[in-house]
């Protein structure tokens, strides 16, 4: 019983970036496609071509494979720029489980915090893959940090 209740507690991840906090909302949203390790985390696996956010309420999170077919990962369920996107993660899966994650952006004096929360683990079909998932997680925050850093640098 204790397992299934730590299973159910978030995972956050966070990154600092050394950008102001509306180019880290704006490279984490509109330059998704460019950060996100997409040759590793994609359902299309090697036929996967991009992936986008589309930057609305009810806005799709997809890949789009080579030969223009799209799926769908999940859906955006909160917009608030430049601090805050959420949205249901269900890539390949029905959407009875859904789950969410959270990206809070946080300004600091040193440039801005991002905040990932994965949670939504209530299903027991998807309980078991809490520590699995955990990993990747850091991935992509770790993806989006190196995005940053080397916008940064090209701009300099």
């Amino acid at each position: 019983m204790a397992e299934t209740k730590q299973n159910q507690q978030p995972i956050r991840r966070s990154v600092h970036v050394d950008c102001p906090i509306e180019d880290a909302f704006r490279f984490f949203t509109e330059h998704f496609a460019e950060w996100w390790p997409l040759a590793s985390h994609s359902l299309a696996a090697e036929d996967a071509e991009t992936c986008a956010i589309e930057p609305w309420v009810g806005g799709r999170l997809l890949e789009r494979t080579r030969s223009g077919e799209e799926r769908e990962w999940g859906t955006v369920t909160t917009w608030e720029p430049v601090t805050r996107i959420v949205f249901s993660w269900h890539p390949g899966a029905r959407y009875s489980q859904n789950q969410t994650i959270d990206i809070l952006f946080r300004a600091d004096a040193a440039g801005t915090e991002v905040i990932l929360t994965h949670y939504g683990w209530e299903a027991p079909s998807i309980q078991g893959s809490v520590v699995d998932r955990a990993p990747d997680l850091a991935a992509a925050a770790a993806c989006f940090s190196r995005f940053i850093c080397d916008q940064m640098m090209a701009a300099a």
